[in-house]
């Protein structure tokens, strides 16, 4: 290659590609610290959800009621199921950005709760705050995974959060042991504030958003799942199916404390509470059917997606892996003292 041709290929404009490719590669510099970030998000979510497996009964005991040891599990879990849908909505009308910072701000303040508490209504409080905080921290990483790389990055990103998600879950319950043994249970739930504080900055400066393509429908909106019944509605005009999520947390609620009165011994007018708390039950989850199928402009459910030949199987399937794996949880209290006595010749 002669010097004209050295030169002129120097001096040439730079092309779309070249473009792209430059724009590409300065995001993703800039995203690895937000990357990072996100994961840590991720896996404090799911570690919380077995970390407190080990801690349940040393929280229970400690604020005098150790029949709320399964309400202390179970309460994240409310919280965690319940605002799945709600971050949803939240992601259209706010941004994934903002949705997930509002989530880290909750789950941070659901931790510092539960490790103040000084009874425990005051923990189960905190420990549904987290969850619903938790629940988002989860669910809008995949969304913020999908604007901060290229198409052919998203696979190995997404690969990325399924990892920090399944470590998380598996040290979940050994960090919650280790924890409690050496700091004690309230720094044991007060240490993962700053954790939460730290991805808040992160993600607040280093996390920029891709604006989306002109080439995209308007009506294709952050976490939507069909906009062809309200075409004509923008995010504006959209609000939240309040009466909706009212309805699933009350009923969720009544099923929860129906589940524990019956196992219950020594309960007076124990037939009372069962009748009361199922029919409770029934009418709620009845009103909260009928809310989302044809009164809720903007439902929380979408009930056509449960249908068989959708993803009503899939649903099917996620139930009892989750009730496969909460079954294993009353094992907890016969198999804490072994998993601290390994933990203890670890360290040692």
């Amino acid at each position: 290659m002669t010097i004209d041709d050295q030169k002129a290929l120097l001096d040439r404009p730079v092309g779309v590609d070249d473009e792209e490719s430059m724009t590409n590669s300065k995001h993703i510099r800039v995203g690895k610290l937000a990357l990072a970030s996100l994961l840590l998000a991720c896996f404090l979510a799911n570690a919380d959800e077995s970390f407190i497996l080990t801690t349940g009964s040393d929280v229970a005991a400690a604020l005098e009621a150790p029949d709320y040891t399964s309400w202390l599990i179970t309460s994240y879990n409310l919280g965690y199921t319940t605002a799945l849908p709600l971050h949803g909505q939240a992601c259209d009308l706010a941004g994934p950005k903002k949705a997930i910072l509002i989530a880290l701000v909750l789950y941070g303040f659901g931790c510092i709760l539960t490790g103040i508490s000084g009874s425990i209504h005051l923990a189960l409080a905190g420990r549904v705050i987290s969850g619903i905080g938790g629940s988002g921290m989860v669910e809008l990483v995949s969304v913020l995974v999908n604007e901060m790389g290229s198409f052919h990055q998203v696979a190995v990103l997404r690969s990325y959060v399924t990892t920090s998600s399944i470590i998380g879950i598996t040290c979940g319950a050994p960090l919650g042991a280790l924890l409690t043994t050496s700091l004690g249970w309230q720094w044991a739930f007060l240490i993962h504030a700053p954790f939460a504080i730290l991805c808040i900055a992160v993600i607040s400066l280093s996390l920029k958003i891709k604006k989306p393509q002109s080439n995209v429908s308007t009506g294709q909106t952050y976490g939507s799942i069909d906009t062809t019944k309200d075409a004509g509605a923008t995010l504006k005009t959209k609000s939240f199916d309040i009466a909706g999520l009212a309805l699933l947390m009350t009923a969720i609620v009544c099923l929860l404390g129906l589940i524990q009165v019956v196992p219950a011994q020594d309960m007076e007018n124990k037939s009372t509470a069962l009748f009361t708390l199922g029919i409770a039950f029934l009418a709620l989850f009845g009103a909260f059917f009928i809310n989302e199928v044809y009164v809720a402009t903007n439902p929380l459910i979408h009930m056509y997606l449960l249908k068989p030949h959708k993803l009503g199987l899939i649903y099917a399937a996620q139930v009892l892996i989750g009730v496969t794996n909460s079954a294993v949880r009353p094992l907890e209290s016969y198999q804490r003292h072994s998993l601290n006595g390994i933990l203890t010749l670890a360290c040692s």
